[in-house]
């Protein structure tokens, strides 16, 4: 996301945080007891069709056979094989079965995947080769899907600020019942500053748990249990630091502190993607992992070969999207 025009843009594009500018260094933490790896790429070299770009890529979900990448811009879900090897793309424009309008988050567990269909305001499900199942609709603009089980699906949206009081989670069954809200929003008054605020990262946990990391101004990482409890508030490490950037708003000075691009959540350990100063002195997805512990303690810092915009972690492999729209991955050499 480049954040310097970022409010001359409508706020469901600045939700989807998607942009990817170029890269600059990336300071490292310098403490002997943070383990320092590397990762290297082990994409499979095959020639990618066109239909296999990723235009504007959101989310991106696996099982064990398959990735799966939410494509925005294309109305599409993209299918890669776990080496990177593109396989087919399902889905086009529109808003009848199987058919999307800025596709937004996708999810999969248990044979299933579900999909945000955002402009379309609702979850979408399809089996693994994107065949259309069943749809239920939400009264938002749907920003991620996270299937928690195999009857609770885990919704997000960023809020436009002009309606009251929000919530940030929402959980349905598959039905499409509201089963629980939680996690209020932040409301300051400024529709884009507020945007900022409420932008939220999820990962799945253990037996429906799940953690919420907001990107911005919070350094702490929020655990749910499958009931809507929030079970714990984990401090995260001093030693992963902000990224501070001032807002061409107008009106006083609002600074955003950058903390966190993209997480992931692997064997009891938080992958935390830095954000990265650019050289036009914004904000950017990086080329830097941090890697946590279940009490958020930092553990390791792994350097990756390019900068990237969305990733998930998979043991040793890190499946991510890098600034060409290029599905990446990578393996962490320990």
């Amino acid at each position: 996301m480049t954040m310097k025009p970022v409010w001359k843009r409508s706020l469901f594009l600045l939700a989807l945080a998607a942009g990817l500018p170029r890269p600059s260094a990336a300071g490292a933490v310098e403490d002997p007891s943070v383990r320092r790896y590397v990762a290297e790429d082990v994409t499979s070299a095959a020639e990618k069709p066109d239909e296999g770009c990723l235009a504007l890529a959101v989310s991106l979900s696996f099982d064990a056979a398959h990735i799966y990448v939410a494509d925005a811009e294309d109305c599409a879900v993209k299918i890669f094989l776990k080496n990177g090897r593109f396989k087919a793309a399902v889905g086009r424009t529109g808003r009848g079965p199987g058919e999307f309008s800025f596709p937004s988050g996708v999810s999969v567990l248990g044979g299933r995947l579900f999909v945000a269909d955002k402009l379309n305001h609702r979850i979408q499900v399809l089996d693994p080769s994107g065949r259309y199942l069943r749809s239920f609709g939400v009264p938002f603009a749907p920003d991620r899907a996270l299937v928690l089980t195999a009857d609770r699906i885990l919704v997000t949206h960023i809020p436009s600020g002009r309606s009251g009081p929000e919530k940030l989670l929402h959980v349905f069954n598959g039905r499409g019942d509201l089963i629980w809200e939680a996690l209020p929003a932040r409301f300051s008054g400024d529709p884009v500053f507020d945007a900022f605020r409420n932008m939220i990262l999820v990962a799945a946990g253990p037996r429906g748990e799940f953690f919420v990391v907001f990107r911005c101004q919070e350094r702490s990482i929020l655990r749910y249990g499958p009931g809507g409890d929030l079970l714990a508030r984990i401090p995260v490490d001093g030693r992963y630091v902000f990224k501070t950037l001032s807002l061409p708003l107008r009106g006083p000075r609002k600074t955003i502190d950058g903390f966190c691009w993209e997480c992931s959540f692997d064997r009891e350990r938080f992958y935390f993607l830095a954000p990265a100063y650019t050289e036009e002195k914004d904000l950017g997805p990086g080329d830097q992992v941090f890697v946590l512990d279940a009490t958020g303690r930092l553990e390791a810092h792994v350097s990756l070969p390019s900068h990237v915009g969305r990733m998930a972690v998979d043991g040793d492999r890190i499946y991510a999207v890098d600034r060409t729209g290029g599905l990446r991955v990578f393996r962490i050499v320990r």
